[in-house]
């Protein structure tokens, strides 16, 4: 057994120093361990995608080639073994190599040992020994490739995931998904696992000029001061979901790093269900997009506050009716068809009248008394001045909105 001596290992060692000092990538790393050892290799990232692996094509685990494969374990995987049975907790509960030999690895025995950066968890390194007297040189190995891959992805840079656990990356993916996930219960065991609590809120982000590195690294700082966000890149935006009360620290943590890297952002309002997302996520793109337009960086766009600079500058067909109606103006709607009533229409010929209650009453045929008990009503309902000269704009918009959506349907 000279292969897996402690000679070899010293050999090995100095060896890798060297190559690490040449330039040596990490897949350059794993190859030539799996070269020296015959043992196979796999790296992968927090969410257990793929980065690297070495060894005999016919190794028999089955969740190895799974992740080979089609470069990350399935659904069901993630949640029956890595995390149910607490395969996950276990390695990175420890900053050593440490013996799996339950759950997902029962019938594949191996070592498996995490990967951190400055306190970060950046990826899990894995070495199925084959035979149980190579266990002890096997964790010592293991222990020694974590070392070897932590300064390569220091050095190079080479970070892929940031102290995000599978599930809440499973779910971030999904959560933004609204076209192949439009219902939250095919999400709630994920939902559940990590706690998220009403109320919510969605965030859209990018560098000015969709610089990857930057992105990469407010992400960084973002997850650093909120570790429980969820947040989804893509397209060079940041998509953040806030969830109860990182709405507090929303306004401190998160303005402060868009105003010192100069970037754009986008804020939906506040909901209270993930089956309504989808017009949340519209209604924060829709923000960014204003923000981007009149270069409104270095602050946060709110959807609400903004909604008159959203109308006039969207083309507003790409997105649906109920991301743009507020609040508001959607209980009226909504108290009309219930109760057949014509509060929306009251309301929009009182604006036109510029508020004038006799000129209203006689476009309406309706006595003035009944007119001013409409624009009560219209009052508690929408629970809003009618009468501020800010807030007729908005509602008149809306108002002229809802009519180009009706014709394009």
């Amino acid at each position: 057994m000279a292969r897996y001596s402690e000679k070899s290992l010293t050999q090995y060692t100095n060896q890798m120093i060297e190559n690490i000092a040449k330039g040596s990538t990490i897949e350059e790393l794993i190859d030539y361990t799996y070269q020296t050892f015959r043992l196979p290799l796999i790296v992968a990232d927090p969410g257990y995608r793929w980065i690297t692996s070495a060894g005999d094509q016919k190794v028999t685990d089955p969740f190895w080639q799974q992740i080979i494969e089609h470069g990350e374990p399935s659904d069901h995987t993630i949640m029956a073994y890595y995390i149910e049975d607490g395969l996950m907790q276990a390695i990175t509960g420890s900053r050593q190599a440490i013996n799996i030999n339950w759950g997902v690895c029962k019938d594949y025995p191996q070592t498996s040992g995490p990967i951190y950066i400055d306190d970060n968890l950046e990826g899990f390194v894995s070495v199925l020994f084959m035979e149980e007297k190579l266990l002890r040189f096997s964790l010592r190995l293991n222990d020694l490739l974590c070392r070897f891959c932590t300064i390569l992805m220091r050095s190079k840079n080479f970070r892929l995931k940031h102290a995000i656990n599978p599930v809440k990356e499973l779910l971030a993916q999904k959560i933004f998904d609204t076209a192949n996930y439009p219902q939250i219960n095919k999400l709630t065991e994920y939902v559940d696992t990590l706690r998220l609590t009403p109320q919510y809120c969605i965030v859209v982000l990018a560098e000015k000029n969709q610089e990857e590195q930057i992105l990469s690294h407010i992400k960084s700082r973002i997850v650093k001061d909120g570790s429980n966000v969820l947040f989804l890149v893509k397209k060079h935006r940041l998509y953040i979901l806030f969830h109860h009360l990182q709405l507090v620290e929303f306004e401190e943590n998160l303005l402060s790093i868009v105003h010192q890297y100069n970037l754009y952002c986008g804020a939906s309002d506040v909901f209270t269900g993930l089956n309504q997302r989808r017009k949340y996520i519209q209604q924060a793109e829709l923000a960014f997009e204003t923000a981007a337009i009149l270069n409104r960086n270095r602050e946060c766009t709110y959807f609400s506050k903004s909604l008159p600079e959203i109308l006039l500058l969207q083309p507003l067909e790409k997105y649906s009716w109920e991301s743009i109606v507020p609040t508001s103006l959607r209980k009226l709607f909504s108290y009309d068809h219930a109760h057949e009533t014509e509060l929306v229409k009251t309301l929009e010929i009182y604006l036109y009248q510029r508020n004038d209650i006799n000129q209203t009453a006689k476009e309406l045929h309706i006595h003035r008394n009944t007119l001013i008990y409409r624009l009560n009503k219209i009052r508690d309902i929408t629970q809003t001045e009618i009468d501020d000269s800010e807030m007729a704009w908005v509602f008149q918009l809306v108002l002229q909105a809802q009519k180009m959506f009706q014709t394009k349907k």
